[in-house]
């Protein structure tokens, strides 16, 4: 998993839209401002090459055969929450681009755009999807190490992610405050945390599920 900001894979850009001659537009404006792309004409092409490990930024169509853009909008939710996505329609409404927002989106774009204003939505794009995969990573990483906590441990965490002692955390649990001890120093080890602290912070910062 990336460690920082750095160590993170480039990001890829896609142009998905059915409209060839748009594909080639933006692609040719994309590279005036030295960023290159992969056009995709539908939304199957493109699951069929994106890769989730890595992160995207996407200038997607709204409307589009078989799988619209707000359909793999959903899709990319479940699989790859991290992809930034730049909305591109000529029937945009108000309605739409709310929606679409609240999902995630990063932009919504009405057709024609001005050229510099998609350019820079792209980059910013670029940049967002970087932090969005680093912060998704290691959320998901977290989230492993914590999957590997036996119930009992999962328990003693949340009561200190409540910010009791563990005195009280014993007396609620029916324990010793020495097996409370044991609970927290086992919760370090098998997370890799510095600190029961530090990963209190981190759990909180990554909203990770504990119970």
């Amino acid at each position: 998993m990336p460690q920082d900001i750095d160590s993170v894979p480039p990001t890829k850009v896609y142009v998905i839209d059915d409209d060839p001659e748009l594909c080639e537009s933006v692609e040719w404006l994309l590279d005036s401002a030295a960023i290159s792309c992969t056009i995709c004409n539908s939304a199957d092409e493109f699951l069929n090459q994106f890769d989730p490990g890595s992160p995207a930024c996407l200038v997607l169509d709204v409307r589009m055969p078989r799988m619209s853009g707000t359909r793999l909008q959903e899709r990319l939710n479940e699989i790859a929450p991290h992809v930034a996505i730049i909305f591109v329609s000529a029937h945009g409404d108000i309605n739409m681009s709310v929606s679409t927002m609240k999902a995630g989106a990063q932009d919504f774009l009405e057709k024609p755009y001005e050229p510099q204003r998609l350019i820079d939505a792209v980059q910013l794009g670029v940049d967002n999807a970087a932090q969005r995969f680093l912060t998704y990573s290691q959320a998901r990483e977290l989230s492993e190490k914590i999957a590997l906590l036996t119930p009992r441990e999962r328990e003693v965490l949340v009561l200190v992610i409540e910010g009791l002692p563990s005195q009280t955390i014993a007396r609620q649990l029916g324990m010793s405050v020495k097996t409370v001890d044991v609970h927290r120093t086992r919760i370090k080890m098998k997370t890799g945390a510095d600190s029961i602290g530090t990963l209190v912070r981190d759990i909180l910062r990554y909203n990770v599920s504990v119970s």
